[in-house]
């Protein structure tokens, strides 16, 4: 939503809107350029105040100003106001006690921060703060957890300087030191005995209408990520209900018989809303393609697939699209609680693991804030995935990770949220077939990957070895072990866990 450079020894109340951001001296604080999104901003004789949020439907946005002149009781209700903003926002607060960044409970676009002696910085996407850090040291615990696959919402990032602003919560920056505020645990409802009569289903309907009532977008405007499961096929039915067949939707297509599968059960969808699609074959961008390699740096978290992606999110917007909505939340909302979730079978750490990776993992809930709204995995999946859409220029929407969505998840009882009962109902009661609500082949990228493996996995390997890098240098990864995957590769003799070593590449190739 936002990037920054503040100088934290400025006590000047004298900035002012300089056409694509604020600047106050040496400063600046720039909003992302999207309709969705609106700028609030105000003064008194001592403190200054910015806000970026998104917009409210229904209401006239702020147009981008200078901050306005206020008396302190008008300032302090002003501020009060802002900060109860109930769609994603950012505060920023400079005062002569300090520069104070805050966040709500709601909205993807994440805020990452770092200092540099009196300065303070800050950006949506990570990859672009790393040159503002006064150090490039790793996170022993993060780069533990990305490499297990055990990964947190956390204050936590891949390097020590910096660090992520966590949902309700707020940094203190003052002569050059940064301090986190935690908020209190968010409260946590239990599952309700249904009314003889209930209308589950309609009660759903009404749910995600009401959701998506509550954000500002286009539909003109607004592409749809039907990939074909349970949960973007709900979002997309309540948006053709909504709006009709002026949406587009857009998906990659996987390989062999559950790509067959997959076509066809799209193709079902999109009959029955009258959708335009525009679908890319996943194979056409195979990760660890030279000729698909993203030229931008990336983070750490940035989707394996995300060459494919970008492609499609680059076609949307030459098409005008400003807005795309996807499932996500959908598998937290419906979750069940642990103890009613079938056991894990025990799993050994890929050899590639060296001591030290598995050693760190014993402190991985470090940095974890309190117990939020919506499910810690559900917030990071939107801090993880937001950077990808605000550098399309697309702005994301994610009925199902609604605090109202993820409300109703937990009320539900169990036989509803078991196997997503619930979205396979729904979709039954629309008429759709067997093949759509219960298909018999589980569709996911595991053949992509590995035919980006056998073919662009040794050579990528290799040159990881030979160039060096801070995994191996920080003795995070075995390089004899990292060989001999790039030797089985090679000889297509990959063993099962060898595909996790594309999660290796993608963080290397974010490290160096």
């Amino acid at each position: 939503m936002l990037s920054m450079r503040i100088d934290g020894t400025l006590t000047s109340t004298s900035w002012e809107w300089a056409g694509d951001r604020w600047r106050g001296g040496s400063s600046w604080i720039s909003p992302c350029d999207h309709p969705a999104l609106e700028t609030w901003s105000a003064r008194d004789s001592q403190r200054v105040v910015f806000q970026v949020r998104e917009r409210m439907p229904g209401r006239s946005p702020h147009s981008p100003s200078s901050p306005r002149p206020v008396i302190a009781r008008v300032y302090d209700d002003a501020l009060s106001e802002a900060s109860t903003w109930e769609r994603a926002h950012h505060l920023i607060e400079i005062t002569p006690s300090g520069i104070t960044v805050s966040t709500g409970a709601h909205g993807p676009a994440p805020v990452y921060l770092t200092t540099n002696r009196s300065t303070l910085h800050g950006h949506w996407d990570v990859a672009r703060l790393r040159s503002a850090a006064p150090h490039q040291r790793l996170d022993s615990i993060e780069i533990a957890r990305l490499l297990a696959l055990t990964g947190h919402y956390s204050t936590r990032t891949a390097w020590q300087a910096i660090t992520l602003l966590t949902e309700r919560s707020s940094a203190w920056f003052h002569d050059g030191e940064l301090r986190m505020r935690m908020p209190e645990p968010a409260r946590h409802d239990e599952p309700r005995e249904l009314a003889p009569d209930a209308r589950v289903v309609d009660g759903y309907e009404r749910l995600l209408n009401a959701v998506l009532a509550d954000h500002h977008y286009v539909p003109e405007r607004t592409a749809i990520e039907l990939s074909g499961g349970m949960d973007s096929t709900n979002v997309a039915m309540s948006l053709a209900a909504r709006h009709g067949s002026a949406l587009i939707t857009g998906a990659l297509i996987q390989e062999g018989k559950a790509g067959e599968q997959q076509r066809r059960r799209r193709e079902a969808m999109i009959r029955y809303a009258g959708f335009r699609d525009t679908a890319l074959r996943a194979a056409d961008y195979l990760p660890m393609d030279p000729q698909h390699s993203p030229s931008m740096p990336l983070g750490p978290h940035e989707e394996i697939y995300i060459a494919g992606h970008s492609r499609l999110l680059a076609k949307w917007k030459a098409d005008g699209v400003l807005w795309a909505a996807a499932g996500v939340g959908g598998d937290e909302m419906l979750s069940l609680p642990p103890q009613l979730r079938p056991p894990l079978e025990p799993d050994e750490a890929p050899r590639w693991l060296t001591p030290t990776t598995v050693e760190a993992l014993r402190d991985q809930e470090s940095g974890i804030p309190p117990a939020p709204p919506i499910s810690d995995s559900t917030l990071r999946a939107l801090a993880c995935g937001a950077p990808m859409y605000l550098r399309a220029g697309l702005w994301p929407l994610y009925p199902l990770a609604d605090q109202a969505a993820w409300r109703f998840g937990q009320w539900l009882p169990f036989s509803w949220r078991r196997n997503k009962h619930l979205a396979r109902v729904r979709l039954q009661r629309l008429g759709f077939g067997r093949e759509v609500t219960h298909p018999p082949l589980r569709e996911n990228f595991h053949a992509v990957l590995n035919q980006a493996l056998t073919r662009f996995g040794p050579a990528t390997i290799r040159a990881m070895l030979d160039s060096g890098s801070p995994l191996i240098d920080g003795k995070f990864i075995d390089a004899d072990e990292l060989a001999a995957v790039a030797l089985r590769l090679e000889q297509q003799q990959p063993t099962q866990k060898d595909q996790m070593v594309a999660h290796v590449l993608r963080l290397h190739r974010a490290l160096v």
